[in-house]
């Protein structure tokens, strides 16, 4: 019998997509303890917020996630391979991760419709099936009457927009977003966040994502506070304080 597909925001069981156990990633020959045995996991379809101020670990701990950095003790498990032994991190984050960041990081001589395609080529997809993807997925986060246009003649809100689409190209498991409503003023930040939202809710998009900001990380299910490399609370979205620092 067909089991019903789980609720988003809805108690998950299972084994979990990510793992992280006792991890810890100290700097400058150990005098910077920036994570100090983080434990915690993450199910298919969560939408996980980590909030915390300036230098509480939280974008050292989305580098880790997303294996863009080492871990100097304990173990991060995505779909159960650890992925702190990873002989080729750069082949698996163009497989199984998208990244959403603050600054965009879009390359500014290629339009929005290049932009999008560029994670593509490590998966190898003909230029034909590049292009149609590409314009579908800035179809999707409202973007498609802008293909031809370079970063610089888009909006603050726009490039994050063309950054998201990006961050779709491969199919990732996870979505992993820093700060992305850092650089935006509030009206584009709170249609980031009902786009961030809307890929959680519509297509079960498990997606992870950094913050400083409360009513930010109210738009997830769930809430890991982050204080001094460890973390502090982990709790409803529903039951979050005013106070996180």
């Amino acid at each position: 019998m067909t089991q019903p597909a789980p609720t988003p925001g809805a108690p998950a069981e299972g084994l979990p997509l990510l793992e992280v156990v006792d991890v810890h990633r100290d700097f400058d020959d150990g005098h910077v303890l920036a994570l100090r045995g983080v434990s915690f996991a993450v199910h298919e379809g969560e939408f996980v917020a980590i909030i915390g101020s300036s230098g509480s670990g939280k974008s050292t701990l989305l580098a880790l996630l997303g294996a863009l950095d080492e871990a100097d003790k304990g173990v991060i498990r995505f779909r159960g391979e650890d992925i702190t032994k990873l002989r080729d991190p750069a082949g698996f984050r163009a497989r199984n991760i998208g990244f959403v960041f603050q600054a965009f990081h879009l390359l500014p001589t290629l339009t929005a419709l290049e932009n999008v395609q560029v994670p593509m080529f490590e998966a190898g997809m003909a230029k034909r099936d590049r292009q149609r993807k590409a314009r579908e997925l800035l179809e999707i986060v409202g973007m498609g009457h802008r293909l031809d246009h370079l970063p610089a003649k888009l909006s603050g809100g726009e490039r994050q927009r063309v950054a998201i689409a990006r961050s779709l190209a491969n199919d990732p498991g996870i979505l992993l977003a820093d700060e992305p409503t850092g650089n935006l003023d509030s009206k584009n930040s709170h249609q980031i966040m009902e786009l961030l939202e809307g890929l959680h809710r519509d297509k079960g998009m498990t997606l992870v994502l950094v913050t400083h900001d409360m009513e930010v990380a109210r738009a997830a299910d769930r809430v890991i506070t982050m204080k001094d490399g460890q973390i502090a609370s982990d709790e409803r979205a529903a039951n979050l304080t005013e106070e996180y620092a």
